[in-house]
């Protein structure tokens, strides 16, 4: 296959998606100023479209029913695609799938349709955007366009944008349902969520069956031809397994902890991370913004993309997007020779991710496939949070996909985090309970466990040999309160966060249990009233009330190791930032746990710092970025690095971004200490090991 993906790191959309004339007239498009525009950009991959959201092609399609933008004259995509070749650059063809509002007005039998019987639309604050359902004749129109442009045009490779299934009740969509689970598809909220399971599982292998044959049909063609799909990283397993690449956006907070997230589950897979949230053509951010934005991708060890609406409807293009877009790819540029294909994230805290986790979930089923995306499952909210207390704790921190968990691939893992891992498959359970029996520490949460495959509930939970506590219930009884619980610590000495001085507040749930083999380290109390329209307290959160001997924070000693069973959603709490006590309370479990990482990075200021921690074979690399640029509107201030703090020798330090600069190693007794420099937007570090 084209393996240009594999080298290129710097790639560009230009975000158009454009109406027929008079909205959009394209009557300048000028092939030489493209090339100007892609030279000032600084771009190594460029993205193009050949069919947009609104279902209009920018090439000569033959397939009945297909509708070039009349604004295009000639071979416009010809066009493109050679002077993408003439620079070297990577051609990347976007064709987008389930958005397509031609070919929705034009053959409405193609439509996604609601139970009801009327046609989806995605309602956003502009955009208004029709589905089509692939199950219906629309399927072998795309793929038929799709044979042209492979045919025709020889992309190195083909981007699908709104792929996913979203939930269609055609009557292909109900057939096909029907014959292979028994039942009609579910229409009312309350059945949709009882056959959930059913549900994800029916739209997901529509999914993988429809990107199966676009493999099977394009690559007979072009056997060189490398495929993706956008979010890449939040489909299925066997999903991801079949593109040649991870492409994503960010939808994880930010562009840091999307990228890990991208990153790690896409092993071995060279993943791209493109925002558009860095840009906002007309209403400019300062370029520092565009530098802070894209180095975090970068940092993480992804491929950096960027899209955005830089055509005007005449064709032209906005040139000053280009040379912010450029200057911030000059930088990345000088940091490339040390994004290696051989560096790897330091391994300390692993992060279990859960495929079949992120289908359960109190809310109402999303229709949409991208929303339901974009709409976070509790499982991936509390993987966001799992990542956050660990950059709060500035430890190295990797996603661990539950594939990736066999037993003995735990090994070197000093801690692994469990955040609302709803469904435990029992190879999975047997891995931690081997890792934990061989001296390994564990953090669980909440209702990790609590589900079988089907997202039904289980018993006995599948953790209890883990927590040594039987689970007994989910309390929500306190829901309409911000906080469900609050906690107090037996031993408040032990702590040194809120547990040590109050009763800090615990999450809209908890978990009821009862110990088995583990210990109590903190219980619950409830909160004096739950709050009705009759019944409340004050301004705010009603206060705690009664105590109960429910244990909300336990330890639980397994052959050489350790489990942490925290009956509450901390993770989440941790994502949300609503709890005060995120950081240092996280601590204080390290510090319970006598986690002693081979390097971490002290501050005084985590929330201003992000870092970054990889290895080569001969020395360590370091990443360190400013949050303040994205925080205060692209302004800067010069911030300390902190400290590297190392458990293993170290024989020389030195930063190799923005300079290089001779960096001192203070040995101590059973550490070895660099003293980071000041820096005002980002700086690199190689550590040698000794």
């Amino acid at each position: 296959m084209s393996d240009k993906f594999k080298s290129t790191k710097r790639c560009y959309l230009i975000d158009h998606h454009s109406p027929q004339p008079p909205a959009v007239p394209l009557g300048r498009l000028d092939i030489a100023e493209y090339e100007h525009f892609f030279e000032t950009a600084n771009i190594d991959s460029l993205m193009y479209y050949c069919k947009d959201h609104w279902g209009v092609t920018y090439y000569d399609s033959r397939v009945p029913g297909a509708a070039k933008h009349a604004g295009v004259q000639g071979d416009w995509l010809g066009a493109v695609r050679q002077c993408a070749a003439k620079k070297g650059i990577e051609f990347v063809a976007y064709y987008c799938i389930e958005y397509d509002e031609g070919a929705a007005r034009r053959f409405p039998e193609w439509r996604v349709l609601k139970a009801d019987g009327t046609p989806l639309i995605r309602d956003d604050l502009y955009a208004k955007w029709s589905l089509v359902c692939y199950q219906t004749g629309y399927r072998n129109y795309a793929l038929a366009q799709l044979k042209e442009i492979v045919e025709n045009y020889r992309p190195d490779a083909l981007f699908l944008d709104i792929f996913g299934a979203s939930l269609c009740y055609c009557e292909h969509c109900r057939a096909k349902f029907r014959s292979r689970f028994g039942y009609e598809l579910p229409e009312a909220p309350v059945d949709l969520q009882a056959h959930r399971g059913d549900v994800t599982a029916f739209l997901d292998n529509n999914a993988e069956e429809f990107l199966d044959e676009i493999r099977t049909v394009l690559k007979a063609i072009d056997p060189e031809l490398a495929i993706t799909i956008n979010f890449a990283c939040h489909y299925p397993d066997r999903i991801r397994r079949m593109l040649d690449y991870q492409y994503s956006e960010p939808l994880l907070k930010d562009n840091w902890f999307s990228s890990v997230y991208a990153r790690d589950t896409a092993k071995g897979q060279y993943p791209m991370l493109a925002p558009g949230e860095a840009s906002a053509v007309y209403n400019y951010d300062k370029p520092t913004r565009y530098i802070c934005d894209l180095s975090a991708i970068a940092a993480q060890g992804c491929r950096v993309g960027m899209y955005s609406g830089s055509q005007h409807i005449d064709g032209t293009l906005e040139h000053e997007e280009a040379r912010r877009l450029g200057s911030a790819y000059a930088e990345l540029a000088k940091m490339e020779p040390w994004f290696t294909e051989t560096r790897r994230p330091v391994r300390c805290v692993g992060i279990i991710q859960s495929d079949v986790s992120k289908s359960a979930g109190p809310d109402d089923f999303v229709a949409d496939a991208i929303l339901r995306m974009k709409r976070h499952s509790p499982h991936t909210d509390a993987i966001l949070g799992a990542m956050v207390a660990c950059e709060q704790a500035k430890l190295p921190y990797t996603v661990l996909p539950e594939n990736r968990t066999v037993e003995g691939s735990l090994a070197g893992y000093d801690l692994l985090l469990m955040p609302e891992v709803y469904v435990v498959r029992p190879a999975l359970a047997d891995a931690l309970e081997s890792y934990v029996r061989s001296g390994g520490k564990l953090i669980i949460s909440g209702r990790t466990g609590t589900r079988d495959e089907t997202l039904a509930p289980l018993s006995p939970c599948a953790v209890e040999r883990l927590t040594g506590c039987r689970y007994i219930a989910e309390h929500e009884e306190y829901c309409q309160n911000d906080w469900s619980a609050y906690i107090k610590a037996r031993d408040p000495e032990s702590f040194r966060g809120l547990l040590s001085m109050t009763t800090p507040p615990a999450s809209e749930f908890f978990v009821e249990t009862k110990t088995a083999t583990a210990e109590t380290l903190a219980d619950f109390i409830l909160p004096c009233v739950a709050c009705s329209p009759t019944e409340w307290i004050n301004w705010w959160s009603p206060p705690p009330g009664q105590e109960t001997s429910v244990p909300a924070i336990t330890k639980n000693r397994l052959g050489d190791g350790t489990v942490i069973y925290l009956a509450f959603d901390y993770f989440t709490m941790s994502a949300r930032e609503t709890y005060r006590d995120s950081g240092d309370f996280f601590r204080d479990l390290l510090r319970i746990l006598d986690i002693r990482p081979v390097l971490r990075n002290r501050t005084d200021i985590p929330n201003i710092l992000r870092t970054a921690f990889f290895e080569e074979k001969e020395y360590y690399q370091i990443h360190q970025l400013s949050t303040l640029p994205n925080r205060y509107e692209g302004e800067t201030v010069p911030v300390s690095g902190g400290t590297l703090v190392f458990t293993v020798p170290i024989d020389e330090a030195y930063t190799v971004y923005p300079e290089r600069r001779t960096l001192t190693v203070t040995e101590k007794e059973e550490t070895w200490e660099v003293e980071l420099p000041v820096f005002t937007q980002q700086q690199m570090i190689i550590c040698k090991k000794k």
